[in-house]
């Protein structure tokens, strides 16, 4: 990688200095913006001219930042991320600089009903999960859940913090109601005894960075930062598979994904995390950063992008009068099965089964790629809409 690119680091409070290396290592730089500084600029030009600017208090006057001055954003967003993700959001998609991250995905993410209801429409395993905003059958509940004892999450936290064991039906139903009463939003989870261990592991794009073994001390919880220990582990190639879609089902390139295993040595994907902790770095001794700063450079670096275009070019011939199946198998690795059934409909004529040929309907679905995931997530998957023709 020879060109230097500069980075839009966002970030709440200071970025790690394990970032900072990994961006200097490669002899890159980097401008660290903290989202409530920034002020957003919607235009209402149809063809664009969105801005944002930095409104730091030191400042005389709010100064653009020009996207062309930024090759990418790393974000790291820690509190304060509905704020936060829209000015990734403004960033990514308006601006169109790329970031390993949606602002969508990140929302996701900081919901675990919104997360498990999100990995389970992709058929990734998770523990059998039950939610409601105020409940009067907590019996039924529990009953699905397969009885005492069961977990108790809120709907956001990290560290471990806001997640609780039932372990008898007078602390459950006191607990809950307590909750309920004061409009705590929790969800509740068959308790799957894993021996108080789990895995964290860090996924940057199609690849696991390092993985972690957890195991709590205090209690059930295995979180570093609840007394918890940790070790470097390998993981097995379902596991990594497994960690893998769960990012890429919440649209995130980057993450830390948990999971835990059973006694009977299923996995299960607990959680997703889209600003994972560098506890990690420190217990094994490798700084995922430098693996994310790669994967960005063979997104975003200037003189790659150019020569892959062109073997790309070269690679991919028109194929006239194609059927949806071999569209289906062109996309398949690209986009998820949610994604590949929105295409399939809004390319579809009204049998379903034959395509159109008209270049009105190819930039439709364009146009869809490029609001569903940012204006660069499925480069590919354009080249190839755009080289192909089908007839109804």
């Amino acid at each position: 990688m020879s060109d230097q690119l500069k980075f839009l680091v966002l970030a709440t409070g200071q970025p790690s200095k394990h970032l900072i290396k990994a961006i200097q290592k490669r002899g890159h730089t980097y401008e660290h913006h903290q989202p409530d500084n920034l002020y957003m600029y919607v235009s209402e030009v149809e063809s664009g001219h969105d801005r944002i600017y930095d409104g730091r208090i030191d400042l005389e006057q709010p100064v653009r930042l020009k996207a062309k001055t930024y090759d990418a954003v790393i974000s790291r967003l820690g509190s304060g991320l509905d704020y936060g993700a829209t000015i990734l959001q403004h960033l990514t998609e308006n601006l169109d600089i790329y970031c390993p991250q949606t602002a969508d995905g990140l929302l996701f993410a900081r919901n675990k009903m919104r997360t498990s209801q999100r990995l389970s429409s992709e058929g990734i395993k998770v523990p059998l999960t039950v939610f409601a905003k105020n409940p009067v059958h907590v019996q039924f509940l529990i009953d699905k859940l397969g009885g005492l004892p069961a977990v108790g999450k809120l709907l956001s936290g990290s560290q471990g913090q806001g997640v609780m064991i039932f372990k008898d039906a007078e602390q459950t139903n006191t607990s809950l109601e307590s909750f309920w009463k004061l409009q705590v939003d929790i969800l509740l989870q068959r308790y799957i005894d894993s021996n108080k261990t789990d895995v964290r592991a860090i996924v940057v794009g199609d690849k696991i960075s390092v993985a972690m073994e957890r195991t709590g001390n205090k209690d059930f919880r295995a979180n570093i930062s609840q007394g918890g220990s940790g070790r470097k582990v390998t993981l097995s190639d379902q596991q990594k598979d497994l960690c893998i879609r769960a990012a890429k089902a919440l649209r995130l390139e980057f993450a830390g994904v948990d999971l835990i295993k059973d006694k009977e040595g299923k996995s299960y994907i607990v959680e997703v995390n889209g600003n994972p902790g560098t506890k990690i770095i420190d217990i094994t001794g490798h700084n995922y950063f430098d693996d994310l700063v790669a994967h960005i450079e063979t997104k975003v670096g200037h003189q790659d992008e150019q020569n892959d275009e062109k073997q790309e070019e070269a690679s991919i011939k028109p194929k006239p009068y194609q059927s949806m199946q071999a569209l289906e198998q062109s996309i398949n690795g690209i986009a998820t099965s949610h994604q590949v059934a929105e295409f399939k409909r809004l390319l579809s004529n009204q049998n379903g089964n034959k395509l159109g040929n008209t270049s009105s309907e190819v930039h439709q679905v364009i146009q869809f790629i490029s609001s569903y995931n940012n204006q660069r997530a499925f480069p590919k998957l354009v080249s190839v809409l755009n080289k192909w023709k089908f007839k109804k």
